[in-house]
């Protein structure tokens, strides 16, 4: 009775607990499909971005503390080793605040100048659509069609514009105040990163490689995209001041901050001193300032540049502008500043190139092909890291290398023969 329909369905009698030969052949899996979790993390994606989009105000300053404490990190560290820890930290806020506070005042001032000496120009603006209608009506373009095309030719817009980008440079300076007392907190804790740093390496050495990576490439773009920038504003200026084109000062300010725009920084750097030129002195000055930044531009960065540094960021052009358009979009103006630095976090926390299994979608986004070395050494670390488990503490196993690899191929072969 206890083995009957009753004694089963009350839990008693025998229980066949030996697995079917069918389930204990299945190999263990993933829960879901690879499409399905794909379109899950997109719709997580997604929701996190609307997210970020929603509290800007609050994301993007601290993003740019952020990566302001990671470029001086170096300067207070030097200055801990030299002096005490106090007076380090008291020596890099002045500095910093110094800085921040004297590059913020120079560009509000440049906006205010450009917006007080913008009205003049709306005379050689009415000439210049002039002289181009009649030009248009030499070569036989409808009257229609002509109010169309000089129709677009406002220079009210043009002054709205210049008021949105001055009510923007006025919205970063009023957030000034609280990126710098973000600063002040995130300075002195850095005071003790190093010995965090290593405590995290001990038992999670992936994450903190996968950190290393991104302040070392956030601290390089920032390095050399300001050391260029600079560079290639101070030959614009001097270019501005032999052609006579108004306000150069500010066209080399907008060069410099431009350069931090990945792949349309040129063309932001270009069109407004054109345009200026164009209406101070006409198509002729207008057309050496193109020509001039365009030939200090790409040799600066085509011929200068790859001399004394090599890839900075290591992320490819598309995905750069790609960037600049999503946290743009995302973050708002300081998210086209920001938009290098967010990328490099975000690839360090989704996609760590720390983890060889996940290495290939680096591969992809990179500017440049893996090595035949590099695809060795990933492949051998890969392995041993699925043998080892993942992210075990202690250190991670160093990458054997092609030569590692070829001798391991050989004494395994040797060991075939024998």
């Amino acid at each position: 009775m206890a083995g009957g329909p009753l004694g089963r369905l009350l839990g008693g009698g025998r229980r066949d607990t030996d697995p079917t030969p069918a389930a204990a052949s299945l190999p263990p899996g993933p829960l879901l499909p690879p499409p399905v979790v794909t379109l899950l993390g997109l719709a997580a994606a997604l929701v996190v971005l609307g997210g970020l989009r929603t509290a800007q105000s609050v994301v993007a300053p601290v993003l740019l503390a952020l990566v302001i404490a990671i470029a001086v990190h170096p300067v207070q560290a030097w200055l801990r080793a030299r002096v005490p820890g106090w007076l380090a930290l008291v020596v890099t806020l002045v500095v910093t605040y110094a800085f921040l506070t004297a590059f913020a005042g120079a560009l509000t001032l440049s906006v205010l100048r450009f917006a007080d000496q913008a009205g003049r120009y709306q005379a050689e603006l009415n000439q210049l659509v002039q002289d181009a209608e009649n030009l248009l009506r030499e070569v036989g373009v409808d009257q229609e069609q002509i109010d169309a095309f000089v129709g677009g030719f406002d220079l009210n817009r043009i002054f709205d514009l210049a008021l949105d980008v001055a009510l923007t440079g006025f919205s970063v300076v009023s957030n000034l105040f609280f990126v710098l007392l973000l600063l002040f907190f995130l300075l002195i804790d850095a005071g003790g990163a190093d010995d965090r740093m290593r405590a995290v390496a001990a038992l999670r050495p992936r994450a903190a490689e996968a950190l290393h990576s991104f302040t070392y490439g956030t601290r390089q773009y920032l390095v050399v995209t300001a050391v260029f920038g600079a560079v290639v504003a101070a030959l614009d200026v001097v270019l501005l001041v032999v052609l006579g084109v108004p306000l150069p000062l500010l066209w080399g300010l907008l060069v410099f901050l431009a350069s931090f725009v990945p792949t349309v920084g040129l063309i932001v750097g270009i069109v407004p001193p054109a345009v200026i030129a164009l209406l101070d002195g006409g198509p002729v000055e207008a057309l050496w300032v193109v020509v001039g930044f365009l030939v200090v531009n790409n040799v600066i960065d085509n011929f200068v540049k790859p001399k004394f540094v090599g890839d900075a960021v290591g992320i490819s052009i598309t995905l750069a502008f790609l960037s600049l358009v999503v946290w743009g979009f995302v973050l708002g103006p300081l998210g086209a500043l920001l938009a290098i630095p967010a990328t490099l976090l975000t690839r360090a926390v989704l996609l760590s190139p720390a983890d060889p299994r996940h290495r290939w979608v680096t591969w992809l986004l990179a500017d440049r092909a893996p090595t035949d070395e590099e695809v060795a050494a990933t492949v051998a670390e890969a392995r041993a890291a699925a043998g080892s488990g993942e992210d075990r503490p202690g250190s991670l196993p160093p990458a054997p290398g092609a030569a590692g690899v070829r001798g391991r191929a050989r004494r395994s072969a040797r060991s075939r023969r024998a």
